[in-house]
């Protein structure tokens, strides 16, 4: 059978693809990351409580910065979209993908691409998208309400049929 998807990409599907990346393909390096990131807020808290006691004005500073920290460490995946997200064309913003037997072709005003299954390293879902992710820097993003042929349920195992791959299933 063959699926057609049309997604249309914007701040939402972008972050659930941030996310993915993430929770599945930098998973190790996110850990680490986030460790340091509390470890950081825990001493720029302890810092703001000492000089607090002692009268010192510079709590203020580190309470700031702690909590400017805490804002970044929660919405990671947000700010990565804004580094990021600036960089899909805005003729590339609507993708239509046609998943054959063989392998699938996305299309949208900007370029064409074909893939073969087996380029796929991961794929996972939220309960909008399937992410698909062919190395660590790269990675497509499919909505579930966005197949004109076909229907999602079907293709969650369409695609792991043609992949081999298990489906994760993320939040």
């Amino acid at each position: 059978m063959e699926y057609v998807n049309r997604t249309v990409l914007g701040d939402q599907s972008l972050t659930a693809l941030s996310r993915g990346n993430r929770k599945t393909m930098h998973k190790r390096r996110s850990i680490i990351v986030q460790l340091l990131a509390v470890l950081i807020i825990a001493l720029n808290l302890l810092f703001a409580w000492a000089a607090l006691r002692v009268g010192d004005g510079r709590w203020l500073l580190n309470g700031l910065v702690a909590v400017f920290l805490l804002v970044i460490t929660l919405r990671e995946d947000w700010f990565d979209l804004k580094l990021t997200g600036k960089y899909v064309m805005p003729d590339a913003q609507e993708v239509v993908t046609t998943f054959g037997p063989d392998g699938f072709t996305q299309v949208s005003k900007a370029a064409e691409g074909h893939f073969r299954y087996d380029q796929i390293e991961n794929i996972c879902e939220t309960s909008e998208y399937f992410l698909f992710y062919l190395d660590h820097n790269l990675g497509q993003i499919y909505d579930k309400n966005g197949f004109t042929k076909g229907t999602a349920m079907g293709f969650r195992e369409f695609i792991t049929r043609k992949t081999g791959l298990l489906v994760r299933n993320i939040r």
